[in-house]
């Protein structure tokens, strides 16, 4: 059987619990961090990681990022199967702020969570997850479309 046959046959669709949406968002490495710039809607590429709780950005320094201290953004990683076009999607928003080093950071204390080394003097921009959910989902592939 084709495998795209085959995976519609599979209804997995539907809403992530809690667990699920923790666990697959540090099975992935790059994120979008959601935000408003110009107060028109604005989405950046990012690495993270997603330690107890938080969203944890690594901002190379850069203070580009100092525009979020205090505010809400969304987050939302995902993954997707080119061939069956199915896979899960992740949302969080949450109050953002800046931190140095491991202050204030849950979690990264446990290698599991903490993906690269830090240094005291790294600054990372933490989002506070208010609200998450997430969905496996399938998606629509028009007639004929072989891509």
């Amino acid at each position: 059987m084709d495998p795209r046959e085959e995976a519609a046959h599979i209804t997995t669709d539907g809403p992530l619990t809690l667990g699920e949406c923790l666990r697959l968002l540090r099975s992935v490495p790059i994120g979008q961090l959601v935000y408003t710039e110009d107060a028109l809607p604005a989405v950046r590429p990012v690495t993270f990681a997603a330690p107890d709780g938080e969203i944890v950005i690594p901002t190379g320094g850069n203070p580009w990022f100092e525009r979020f201290e205090g505010i809400v953004v969304a987050f939302e990683a995902g993954s997707f199967a080119s061939l069956t076009r199915s896979g899960w999607t992740v949302l969080a928003i949450g109050q953002s702020r800046l931190v140095s080093g491991t202050v204030g950071l849950d979690g990264f204390d446990d290698p599991a969570y903490a993906p690269w080394t830090v240094a005291s003097t790294d600054y990372y921009l933490v989002i506070d997850i208010a609200s998450l959910q997430g969905q496996r989902t399938t998606l629509l592939r028009p007639e004929g479309d072989q891509r």
